[in-house]
């Protein structure tokens, strides 16, 4: 079981954070989970969300997540065709 992305958090947690985009008619052109969660304490709290935009040439997707502490980092590749 995975821990919190909160540190010092010592609870499982089983809530998974994904960040998607969506086209008008709401289906997705990507929608990677990244490999961070939260315990449900922290998940129920709410949080102030930082995003940053940086375009990448290689038709992926690279999500780094922190609340503070270390940074969990996922690539997922984009598989559908434009």
């Amino acid at each position: 079981m995975p821990q919190c992305l909160i540190p010092n958090c010592p609870n499982n947690a089983e809530n998974n954070i994904s960040i998607r985009c969506r086209r008008p008619d709401t289906s997705a052109i990507w929608a990677p989970n990244t490999e961070a969660f939260l315990c449900d304490l922290h998940a129920d709290q709410g949080f102030s969300i930082e995003v940053n935009f940086t375009p990448a040439l290689v038709r992926s997707i690279t999500t780094n997540v922190s609340a503070g502490g270390h940074v969990e980092t996922r690539t997922t590749p984009i598989i559908h065709h434009p």
